[in-house]
């Protein structure tokens, strides 16, 4: 097309607009010559975006010379003498102030509308319009209502972007991408104003690409993107979203409200982002990872305003990738993972949870992520139902992990995250650390029982000290051991005493008489005696020849037991002497010298007999225990 054709169809299509409208600015003008040309109509002093001559913000300072009036850009879009004259690339138009209600609702716009570093004086109203692109960048407006709109490729409210009022996008169909980076809304809280406190909504918004909420993008009051859906990523890196709780107003308290969402990317409340009020993405739907990687999150409880408390709610989240609250991540009141889904790692590295109060019940993750210095203070971690199939970095010995399971409250108490606990460890190899950490649970247990009774003591310390309440059942074998060990030095002092006598009376007054039983019986053996007392059912026959003196009397001078059944007699250098005297002393060694008094302490007959009842009952007590702790009957868990 040449230039005179140019000519004439711009001449015509202000001679139209001048027949219409009556006399153009000098604003209006550029746009009626530039749209059939595809031109942008650069109503300001200078094309710059960064001159402050072209801050909507100074608006005030703008003649009327740069005015376009808002009728005439919905005439340019619905007249179809006019439409048809207006270049594919469509109506674009930079520095203007545009005057009057903006009015498109239900308008289908063949062609893009970009109105750039501009000034609208009235709300913008797009219910229901459909249009190839939308830009409002560096623009200033009162409101913008695109209620169900139609925008085939983008809508930009960006570089410099401002609202004073809501911005209504619900139910609106983007193709392309959201773009609201360095964009501010402005609508606080105010008393006694009805719709206050509601920034930007985005309910039920449909974008095939990435909405970006994000360096730069700040809400004053609430945004909210429930049941979004979006074909890309969600990004809120680097965005401040404000609406705390405030006194005496009940539209605080929520600063993103985004129940429901599907987001087909990566979520990133990440890198800088900034929240004060509830941050809410329950039941949200993210094929990629949801990033909260050096977020703010600020909502602390305060009993004086409704709403605050909760800092994140991300309440039955499904994740396919990776969840991280890591790198400078910081809250402020409750984080609520509960039911969330996790395919990939759940990463808490360097995340700061000092003031958090975190909640991971019934809760899954593939791994987990952490360090020893970034959890909750004591009390204000709950794990109760949260399953991980191991830990991926962190401590992974159980004693670091146990005091990781004691910031828990002590009531109620629950067993679910020690035996989880135990369960990864023993998948990783470390079966002395499970086993430490399940009888951990059973003390703790115990410790935290309502209405304790000194009764249950009782019932307690005889399995934990006797098979760990059944987790460790080789306990019981090592204590049979240790109870027999200590039965055979005691006995074999008390033979050496004199003590333990024969049961057959013939033996019995020979031994008595003579300090020996007759050659033809049996030898006494004082460690088979031990065992056999401490090991019900094992009979080694010395329990029916042998036994405690029932009539003790002293033995006569120069009189002896014979020690031909005990380990022979040896003579000790000067040098250990002291080791013999020590042994002789434990009756693991017998003593030549006939006229040394025998060894007395812990020998009666009397004591030896308490003794011997004490040591079946022990016997019997732990050869059951045992018993039942291999066979797993004790375990309560």
């Amino acid at each position: 097309m040449g230039e005179d054709q140019f000519q004439r169809q711009a001449g015509s299509l202000e001679q139209l607009a001048g027949a219409r409208f009556g006399s153009l600015s000098v604003a209006e003008r550029k746009l009626v010559l530039a749209a059939p040309k595809g031109e942008i109509a650069y109503c300001g002093p200078s094309h710059d975006d960064n001159d402050p001559r072209n801050d909507p913000g100074n608006t005030n300072h703008w003649g009327p010379e740069r005015q376009i009036r808002a009728e005439l850009i919905r005439w340019l879009c619905l007249d179809r003498r006019a439409r048809d004259r207006v270049d594919p690339r469509g109506i674009m138009a930079h520095a203007a102030k545009v005057v009057g209600e903006l009015n498109l609702s239900f308008v289908t716009v063949v062609f893009p509308l970009q109105l750039w570093r501009s000034a609208l004086t009235d709300d913008a109203n797009l219910i229901q319009v459909e249009i190839p692109f939308l830009s409002l960048a560096g623009s200033w407006v009162r409101s913008v209502s695109a209620v169900g709109a139609s925008v085939k490729g983008g809508v930009l409210l960006n570089n410099g972007f401002r609202a004073e009022d809501t911005v209504a996008l619900f139910g609106a169909k983007i193709g392309w991408m959201l773009d609201c980076r360095d964009g501010t809304f402005i609508n606080p809280p105010r008393r006694g104003v009805s719709g206050s406190a509601l920034a930007l909504n985005a309910n039920d918004i449909t974008v095939n690409g990435t909405v970006f909420l994000s360096k730069g993008f700040r809400a004053e009051g609430e945004v909210r993107l429930q049941g979004a859906q979006i074909g890309g990523t969600l990004d809120c890196s680097g965005g401040a979203f404000i609406n705390p709780p405030t006194k005496d107003v009940s539209d605080g308290g929520t600063a993103l409200y985004a129940d429901g969402i599907t987001v087909n990317g990566n979520l990133f409340l990440s890198k800088n982002f900034r929240a004060e009020g509830e941050v809410r993405v329950p039941n949200a739907q993210i094929s990629g990872s949801f990033e909260c990687t050096g977020g703010t999150f600020a909502n602390p409880s305060r009993k004086e305003l409704s709403g605050s408390g909760t800092a994140l709610t991300a309440f039955a989240v499904t994740v396919k990738g990776t969840m991280m609250l890591s790198k400078d991540f910081r809250a402020e009141g409750r984080v609520d993972l509960t039911v969330s889904r996790i395919a990939g790692d759940l990463v808490f590295t360097k995340g700061i949870f000092n003031a958090v109060t975190l909640d991971l019940r019934d809760a899954s993750a593939n791994s987990i992520l952490d360090d020893d210095q970034i959890w909750p203070d004591r009390g204000k971690l709950y794990l109760d139902g949260f399953v991980y199939g191991r830990i991926a970095q962190g401590s992974r010995d159980a004693e670091t992990r146990l005091k990781w399971l004691n910031l828990q409250p002590d009531r109620p108490f629950v067993r679910q995250p020690y035996l989880q606990l135990a369960k990864v460890l023993r998948e990783a190899g470390d079966d002395d650390g499970a086993r430490r950490v399940l009888i951990a649970m059973e003390d703790r247990q115990w410790k935290t029982k309502d209405g304790r009774h000194w009764i249950d003591s009782l019932q307690r310390w005889p399995l934990r000290v006797t098979v760990g309440y059944g987790y460790r059942p080789l306990w019981a074998f090592w204590e049979v051991v240790g109870l027999s060990a200590l039965g055979w030095i005691i006995y074999r002092r008390s033979y050496l005493a004199g003590n333990m006598v024969p049961t057959d009376k013939d033996a019995y007054e020979s031994f008595k008489s003579e300090g020996h039983p007759p050659t033809h019986y049996s030898a006494f053996a004082p460690l088979a005696y031990s065992v056999e007392n401490s090991l019900p059912l094992v009979k080694l026959g010395q329990a029916d020849q042998w036994q405690p003196d029932p009539n003790p009397q002293r033995l006569k001078s120069g009189q002896r037991n014979s020690t031909t059944s005990l380990p022979g007699q040896r003579t000790w250098p000067r040098r250990l002497s002291w080791l013999h005297r020590l042994l002789v002393l434990c009756g693991l060694q017998p003593d030549a010298n006939l006229e040394r008094p025998r060894p007395r302490l812990g020998t009666s007959p009397r004591f030896l007999r308490w003794f011997l009842w004490i040591q079946i009952l022990i016997g019997w007590l732990l050869a059951t225990l045992f018993l039942a702790g291999v066979t797993g009957i004790v375990r309560t868990g």
